[in-house]
C-alpha cells in the first residue's frame, strides 16, 4: 500500500510529465505556421530540432539540478518557461521568434519538467517500476492526447488562441503538480567529506546504458518520422502512427511493473529480443498489416526502453547521484534522434526501407550486447 505522501508525491510526477508534451505535438502546429508565417516545411523543420536539442540539452542540465534544488522549484520554473513559451508562440510573427519561444523556451522547460519528474520517480522507495512506468507514461499520453485538442482548437479559434488557451489549461496543470511534489530535496545529499570533490566519472554501466538507449530508440525514432512511407501499403499508412503511439504508451506502462517481478537485467534483455524481431520483420519488405505489427512492436519496444532506462540508472547509481547520470545517460536518446530519422530518409531515399532496417537489425544488436555489458557490470558489481 502506497503511502499518502507517497501518492501525492508520484501524482505530483505523474502531472508534472503530463503538461511537459507540447514538443511533439509539433507536427500539429506546422500547418498553420505555413499559412500565417509564409514559410515552408525546412524552416518549420527547424524550429523542431532547435526544440529536440534545448529538451535533451534540458534534461541533462536538470537532472543534474535535481539532485540538490527543491521539486517544487523546478516545477514552478518549468511553468514559468513554458507559459512564457507558448504565449510567445501565440505572438510570433516569424520563424526566428518561434526558434526562440518553441524551440528554445519551450524545448528547454519541458526538458527541465521531464527531468525533475522522473528524478523524483526514480528515487521512490519501494515500487520503483509502477511509479517509473506511470510517470514516463504520463509524458506518452499527454502527447496523444494534446495533439487531437490542438487540432481542435486551431481549427475553432486560430493558431495565435491555440498557444494560448494551452499556455493557460498547462500552466495551471503545472501549478497543481507544483504545489504537490516536495518543497525540499525529496533525497537530501549526504554531507561532502572534506577535500572530496563532487565530481563522478560515469561508470562502466552508465556508459553501456548510454549506448544501450541511444542505439536501442534509434530504429523507433526513425519509424516515428517516416512511418507512413515505411508500411508503404496506402491503405495501412494512417494506421502507422496511431500504432506507434499506442505501443509506446503500451510498453512504458507494462516495463515498469514487470521489471519490478523479473528484474531490470531481464527486462532489458527481452526488450532488446522484441527490438530485434521488429526490425527484421520491417527489414524483409513486408508491408500491409504485418508491417504494421512490426510498428506496433516497435512501438512497444521504444516505450518499455523509455522505463527501463532510467530504472537501470537507479540501479547502477547511488539516489542521490540518480539525477546527473540519468542527464547524461539521456544525451544518447538526443543524439538517436538527431541523426536516425535524418541518415533513415537519406538511405531509404536510394535503397528503401528495408536497407534501411537491415542496417537496424546491426544496430539492435549492438544495443543488446550493451545491455549485456551493463548486466554484467552490475552482477560483478553486487558480487564483489
Amino acid at each position: 500500500m502506497i503511502r499518502m505522501t507517497k501518492t501525492r508525491v508520484v501524482v505530483g510526477a505523474v502531472l508534472l510529465d503530463l503538461a511537459v508534451s507540447p514538443l511533439f505535438a509539433w507536427d500539429v502546429f506546422t500547418e498553420s505556421l505555413r499559412r500565417d508565417l509564409g514559410v515552408g516545411d525546412t524552416l518549420l523543420a527547424a524550429v523542431f530540432s532547435v526544440g529536440l536539442a534545448a529538451f535533451t540539452a534540458a534534461v541533462l542540465i536538470g537532472g543534474r539540478v535535481a539532485d540538490s534544488v527543491a521539486p517544487r522549484r523546478l516545477a514552478l520554473l518549468t511553468a514559468v518557461g513554458t507559459v512564457t513559451g507558448l504565449l510567445g508562440s501565440a505572438a510570433a510573427t516569424s520563424v526566428g521568434a518561434m526558434l526562440l519561444t518553441f524551440g528554445v523556451l519551450v524545448g528547454g522547460s519541458t526538458g527541465l519538467g521531464y527531468a525533475t519528474a522522473v528524478r523524483l520517480a526514480g528515487t521512490v522507495p519501494s515500487r520503483r517500476g509502477l511509479v517509473v512506468g506511470l510517470v514516463v507514461s504520463a509524458y506518452a499520453a499527454g502527447a496523444a492526447v494534446l495533439a487531437p485538442v490542438a487540432a481542435a482548437l486551431l481549427a475553432a479559434v486560430g493558431r495565435s488562441w491555440t498557444f494560448v488557451l494551452l499556455a493557460i489549461g498547462l500552466g495551471l496543470v503545472l501549478a497543481v503538480a507544483a504545489v504537490l511534489v516536495p518543497g525540499g530535496p525529496a533525497n537530501p545529499r549526504t554531507p561532502r567529506q572534506p577535500g572530496r570533490t563532487a565530481r563522478h566519472r560515469p561508470s562502466g554501466p552508465v556508459v553501456a546504458l548510454w549506448l544501450a538507449f541511444g542505439l536501442g530508440c534509434a530504429p523507433a525514432l526513425a519509424a516515428f518520422a517516416q512511418a507512413g512511407a515505411v508500411v508503404e501499403t496506402p491503405g495501412t499508412v494512417a494506421l502507422a502512427v496511431p500504432l506507434l503511439n499506442i505501443g509506446n504508451l503500451a510498453g512504458r506502462l507494462v516495463a515498469g511493473p514487470l521489471s519490478d517481478v523479473v528484474g531490470r537485467s531481464v527486462s532489458l534483455h527481452g526488450n532488446s529480443a522484441l527490438l530485434v524481431f521488429a526490425c527484421l520483420l520491417l527489414a524483409v519488405g513486408s508491408s500491409g498489416p504485418v508491417a504494421l505489427l512490426a510498428l506496433l512492436l516497435l512501438g512497444i519496444q521504444y516505450g518499455a526502453l523509455s522505463a527501463l532506462v532510467p530504472l537501470a540508472t537507479s540501479s547502477a547509481v547511488p539516489d542521490e547521484r540518480f539525477g546527473t547520470t540519468y542527464g547524461l545517460v539521456f544525451t544518447g536518446w538526443g543524439a538517436a534522434g538527431l541523426l536516425a530519422p535524418v541518415a533513415a530518409a537519406s538511405l531509404a531515399a536510394t535503397a528503401g526501407y528495408g536497407a534501411v532496417y537491415r542496417i537496424f537489425i546491426v544496430v539492435a544488436v549492438l544495443s543488446w550486447a550493451a545491455v549485456a555489458t551493463y548486466a554484467r557490470l552490475v552482477r560483478n558489481r553486487r558480487e564483489s
